[in-house]
C-alpha cells in the first residue's frame, strides 16, 4: 500500500521537488557529468571487469545495463527510479555470468557497475540519487535487494569522483596523460590487434606519403629539365634559321642570274636566226621572179607570132 501511495504522491509532486532551486543538485550534476566525460578512456581491463573472450564484433554485454540506468531519469516516482537501478544491476550480473563460468562476486559487480556508469554517463545522476534518498521509502533503501544495489551505485559514484592512477594500476604520469588526451587507450578485448593494425596502417600511410612527396619532387625536376630542353632547342632552331636565310638568298641569286642570261641569249640567237632565214628566203624569191618573168614573156610572144603566121599562110 505504501508503495502505491508514494508513487501517486511523488508523481504529482515531481516537477516541484526534483532538483529544487534551493539545492546545489544542478551544479553537482554538471560537475559529475564533466568528471565522467573526462574518464571516457577507462577500459574494462583497467577496472578488472571480466569480459567474454569471444563475442560478436561491436556488441557490448553491458548494453542492457547501460540502457536501464539511463532510463532512470525518465521516471518520476522514487520507487520507479530504484527499479531502474535494480534492473541495471541484474543486467550486470547476467553479463558477468556470460563472461565467466564462475559466479560473479561483489568486487566484480562493483567494477562492472563503475564501468556501466562511466559508459552511460546518466543524465542528472546526482539529482536522481538525492531524489531517491529524500523521498523514497526508508525500508526500500535500508534493506533488501534494491537497497543493496543502490548502496553499490552510491559507492560507484564516490569511486568515480575520487578516481586516480593507482586505482587503475597506472602511474600518476600515465593517468595525467590519459586525462589530458596525450595518450589513447584501446577499446574492447580485441583492442591490441586493432591497435597493431592501426599502427601498421599509419606506417604504410607515412611511407606512401614519403613516396608521393619524392615522386612529386622528381616530377617537378623533370618538368623543369624538359622546359629547359625545349627552350634550348628553340634557341638552336632560331639560330639555324637566322644563319640559313642569307645563304639561301645568295644561292638563289647566283643560280638565277646565269639561267636568266642563258635564256636571254637563247631567245636572242633564235630571233636572229629567224630574221636571217626570212631575209634569205625573200631574196631568193625576188631573184627567181626577176629571171623567170622575162623568159616567160619571150616564150609567149614567140608563140603568138608563129600562130599568126600560120593563119595567114592558110
Amino acid at each position: 500500500m505504501m508503495e502505491h501511495i508514494e508513487k501517486l504522491i511523488m508523481t504529482r509532486l515531481h516537477k516541484w521537488v526534483f532538483c529544487h532551486d534551493s539545492s546545489d543538485d544542478e551544479q553537482r550534476d554538471l560537475s559529475l557529468q564533466r568528471r565522467i566525460r573526462s574518464l571516457n578512456w577507462v577500459t574494462p581491463q583497467m577496472l578488472r571487469v571480466p569480459f567474454p573472450s569471444e563475442r560478436v564484433e561491436g556488441s557490448d554485454p553491458f548494453l542492457p545495463a547501460i540502457t536501464a540506468i539511463i532510463e532512470m531519469d525518465a521516471k518520476r516516482a522514487p520507487q520507479d527510479k530504484l527499479t531502474c537501478v535494480s534492473k541495471c544491476s541484474q543486467s550486470i550480473f547476467q553479463a558477468l555470468a556470460s563472461s565467466s563460468s564462475e559466479p560473479a562476486n561483489a568486487d566484480d559487480f562493483l567494477s562492472g557497475l563503475i564501468y556501466v556508469v562511466l559508459k552511460a554517463n546518466p543524465p542528472r545522476l546526482h539529482s536522481n540519487m538525492q531524489y531517491i534518498m529524500r523521498f523514497g521509502l526508508p525500508h526500500s533503501l535500508m534493506a533488501g535487494e534494491s537497497g543493496y544495489y543502490f548502496t553499490n551505485l552510491s559507492c560507484a559514484v564516490a569511486f568515480i569522483e575520487k578516481l586516480d592512477g593507482p586505482a587503475l594500476n597506472l602511474s600518476s604520469e600515465e593517468f595525467e596523460d590519459y586525462m589530458q588526451g596525450r595518450r589513447v587507450t584501446p577499446r574492447g578485448p580485441r583492442a591490441s590487434e586493432g591497435q597493431r593494425r592501426a599502427r601498421e596502417t599509419r606506417e604504410k600511410l607515412e611511407e606512401l606519403g614519403g613516396r608521393h612527396e619524392r615522386v612529386a619532387q622528381g616530377a617537378q625536376a623533370l618538368q623543369e629539365q624538359l622546359q629547359q630542353w625545349v627552350q634550348s632547342v628553340q634557341e638552336q632552331v632560331n639560330e639555324i634559321k637566322a644563319q640559313s636565310v642569307p645563304t639561301q638568298v645568295h644561292e638563289v641569286t647566283a643560280n638565277s642570274a646565269p639561267a636568266q642570261v642563258d635564256e636571254v641569249t637563247a631567245n636572242s640567237a633564235s630571233t636572229q636566226v629567224d630574221e636571217v632565214t626570212a631575209n634569205s628566203a625573200l631574196t631568193q624569191v625576188d631573184d627567181v621572179t626577176a629571171h623567170s618573168v622575162p623568159v616567160q614573156l619571150d616564150d609567149i610572144t614567140d608563140n603568138s607570132v608563129q600562130a599568126q603566121a600560120d593563119e595567114e599562110a592558110a
